[in-house]
């Protein structure tokens, strides 16, 4: 009886042995794939936020550069149209980053944005207000992209949806 059992351990530590580097590979390929493509998430999510923030800066820039040269005579009607595509275009970048898209969403990047360039282009706020918007819709920006993403529940997600619906239709 004893050989017996001692045969079957025996036989079991050569299947283990057999086994076990099998599973190890398996599960260390698993374990880095997992890594890999959070790594992954992780350089995209950054190269969005970046485009967004390089985005924004531009057209920052060619607003006051363009509202500077208005009150002198450098200014030229090329100056405004090309301001004008470059806000285009920072709308164009804020909507289409895929990786970060619902945090822009849930943060109210866009309307943010879009409140601060109205404003001033309507002239409700003046240089230094503007200014100080955009710096602190940046650094909020900034803030995003440098720490993870942290999604709030479900429903203060439908609520936070159901309030942008609202304001999109102009119903706040």
């Amino acid at each position: 009886m004893n050989s017996k059992l001692s045969n079957g351990w025996a036989i079991a530590l050569v299947l283990w042995g057999v086994i076990a580097p099998l599973v190890g590979i398996l599960v260390g390929h698993f374990l880095s794939r997992s890594w890999q493509r959070e790594q992954w998430f992780r350089d995209k999510r950054y190269e969005d936020y970046q485009a967004v923030l390089s985005a924004i800066v531009a057209a920052y820039t060619a607003i006051v550069r363009v509202d500077m040269a208005s009150t002198t005579s450098l200014f030229k009607p090329e100056m405004a149209e090309e301001v004008e595509v470059i806000k285009a275009d920072s709308f164009r970048v804020l909507r289409d980053r895929i990786f970060i898209a619902d945090e822009l969403d849930l943060a109210g990047i866009l309307v943010e944005w879009d409140t601060l360039i109205t404003n001033y282009t309507k002239h409700a706020s003046d240089e230094r207000e503007f200014a100080g918007r955009f710096s602190s819709l940046n650094d909020k920006l900034v803030r995003m992209a440098l720490n993870p993403p942290k999604l709030p529940g479900r429903f203060k997600q439908w609520w936070m949806r159901r309030e942008l619906a609202k304001y999109r239709r102009g119903k706040l």
